[in-house]
């Protein structure tokens, strides 16, 4: 995009300046507000287009939706079509209906594509595309001729990018001088993003220079962004001190998300000590995630440093992080280590993490662990998420061990859970179990409670069970709710028991002798 020079004699001129700096800032709401009260001030202005355009940059800038934003570049052209700024307007548009159309909505690529349709064509833009396609040795110089004759902002943006699909070392000096010593700073940042696109490993030398030392804030983030599309080792050094310097959050965290995304030697052991070292949490948690989502461990990340920032990290992220990729590190102390943290988590939200990640180890010694805190847990919420927790074990025998919770656990709440998981219409040998534990029962209320969770389960390993509660309980509330769940499991069997228990017939699959033990006898 053109720089936005002005006239600084006119009060327009000098008011217009004084928002484009809060643009150049990045201070969003404070331009917004400054743009608004310009183009309510002088809408005559010459510099009312350039106003308008920034509106809608500073809209997509701080990530309004892009379907706003679109509509705002759309009524732009229509307001402007002559403007300096449409042809920067058409490009974001198509960009954001790209966008929205991989989201399921094409209708803004044929708006678009309806546009293209009644603009006329530029003939010095088409010059270029001309003389990118000859590519020759006398093309290239007559394009940076051209820049250096142009005054006109939108054709030497233009240029620059034209001179970035050249793979020629002339282009990319041209590029690296004009990112350097443009008086704009506009056109400077275009030249740093082109030298990214070109993926010249030369031109990695004036993207640190500008990362680090250029004036405005704009152009070393879009350094940054630039680097981060490059694969070379001496990147790990460089975005681990632009990392750790502090200096501004907001490169700090495009530094640790590009060290993040490379692939090179020394890269983990950066993000540990990025981890180990940054002063901000963001930083420090970027690393941690960047750490975390890769295939094998990074060797400086030993379990025993997940152990400390589990249990120490003043940053609750962190710390459940740290939690998470113990549980997916399987190493022989990592349970061990989950059990630590367990009897050191104070919340309870953490405390659910931790059992979670517990019965992501699985095997026995984890189902031994959690079946513990389901009995006999240090308060019912932490001993009605570890049953949850529990169910969440691959192969577990939730007959055999959700069994044992519901006949010992010291918590109502634990063991309802417990009745909830077994009552699983995937697992007839937990249901045929609850049935067990219906006839063993002696508080009817509690076998109320397990017959509505079979009636939960919605499965036909349910329907003998509570065909035999309704015809032999001997509390009338029991008897009731066994025929109310045999209406929720809404299957042929679970309907004709229910014509059985009408017409005062015995369950089809097993008749009941009349001297046969009672429930809670």
């Amino acid at each position: 995009m053109p720089f936005a020079s002005t006239d600084p004699q006119t009060e327009d001129a000098r008011k217009f300046q004084a928002v484009y700096s809060l643009i150049m800032d990045e201070q969003w709401e404070e331009a917004a507000k400054a743009l608004d009260e310009f183009i309510g001030a002088y809408p005559k202005s010459p510099w009312a287009d350039d106003a308008r355009f920034w509106k809608c940059y500073i809209l997509e800038e701080d990530d309004h939706p892009r379907a706003t934003v679109f509509k705002c570049y759309q009524d732009f052209i229509a307001a402007f079509p002559s403007s300096e700024w449409a042809d920067d307007a058409r490009t974001r548009m198509i960009e954001i209906a790209d966008e929205l159309a991989e989201r399921g909505k094409p209708e803004y690529m044929a708006i678009v594509k309806a546009m293209d349709k009644t603009s006329d064509d530029e003939v010095a833009i088409a010059a270029l595309e001309a003389l990118r396609d000859v590519g020759d040795e006398n093309a290239l110089q007559s394009l940076i001729d051209l820049y250096g004759q142009s005054q006109e902002g939108k054709l030497r943006s233009r240029i620059i990018h034209v001179l970035g699909e050249f793979e020629n070392p002339k282009a990319l000096q041209k590029l690296i001088e004009i990112s350097q010593t443009d008086a704009s700073p506009e056109l400077r940042r275009r030249a740093i993003a082109a030298l990214g696109e070109t993926g010249d490993a030369k031109a990695m030398p004036a993207l640190m220079e500008a990362a680090q030392n250029a004036a405005e804030l704009p152009l070393r983030r879009t350094a940054l962004r630039a680097l981060a599309g490059f694969e070379d080792p001496t990147l790990v050094a460089f975005f681990k001190k632009m990392a750790l310097s502090g200096a501004n959050p907001e490169l700090a965290r495009l530094a640790v998300d590009g060290l993040g995304d490379l692939r090179a030697p020394g890269r983990d052991d950066a993000l540990v000590q990025v981890l180990k070292e940054a002063k901000a949490g963001e930083i420090r948690r970027r690393a941690l995630h960047s750490l975390a989502d890769q295939d094998e461990p990074a060797a400086g990340l030993t379990g025993q440093l997940l152990r400390e920032l589990a249990l120490k990290d003043p940053d609750p992220e962190i710390r459940s992080t740290a939690t998470m990729m113990i549980a997916e590190n399987r190493t022989p102390e990592s349970l061990s280590h989950l059990k630590e943290i367990l009897a050191a988590a104070k919340d309870a939200e953490v405390q659910g993490e931790v059992l979670q990640a517990i019965a992501s180890v699985g095997g026995k010694e984890a189902e031994a662990a959690l079946a513990a805190v389901a009995v006999g847990g240090a308060n019912e919420e932490i001993a009605r998420e570890a049953v949850y927790a529990l169910a969440e074990i691959e192969d577990i025998d939730k007959a055999v061990v959700l069994g044992d919770v519901v006949r010992r656990a010291k918590y109502p709440e634990a063991k309802e859970a417990a009745l909830d998981e077994m009552a699983d219409r995937r697992d007839p040998a937990a249901i045929k179990a609850l049935g067990k534990l219906l006839k063993e029962e002696k508080d009817p209320e509690w076998r109320e409670k397990m017959v509505d969770a079979l009636g939960g389960s919605e499965s036909d390993d349910a329907v003998p069970l509570l065909l035999d509660a309704a015809k032999t309980d001997p509390e009338v509330h029991v008897r009731t709710a066994a025929v109310s769940a045999l209406g929720e499991i809404k299957t042929p069997k679970a309907r004709q028991a229910l014509m059985d228990l009408l017409k005062g017939k015995k369950d089809a699959a097993g008749r009941v002798d009349e001297d046969r033990v009672g429930y809670g006898s």
